[in-house]
């Protein structure tokens, strides 16, 4: 289940997440909420949401 900062989006403040992986193909950023866990793929465009399988595929080393 999302936090409530996590259902309005990605927003600031931005220390609430912990960097776990690097796509340097993007380069893009696996985010995790310290709050509720939820995955998020930082790009230069809008964040997005991602599942557990959707992050595993973008960041296959990372452990999740």
């Amino acid at each position: 289940m999302l936090c409530s900062d996590c259902q309005s989006g990605y927003h600031a403040p931005y220390d609430r997440f912990d960097r776990l992986a690097t796509n340097p193909a993007g380069p893009t950023y696996l985010m995790r909420c310290k709050q509720c866990g939820a995955l998020w793929n930082e790009t230069s465009g809008m964040p997005v949401l991602l599942t557990r399988i959707e992050a595993r595929w973008l960041y296959s080393l990372a452990r999740i």
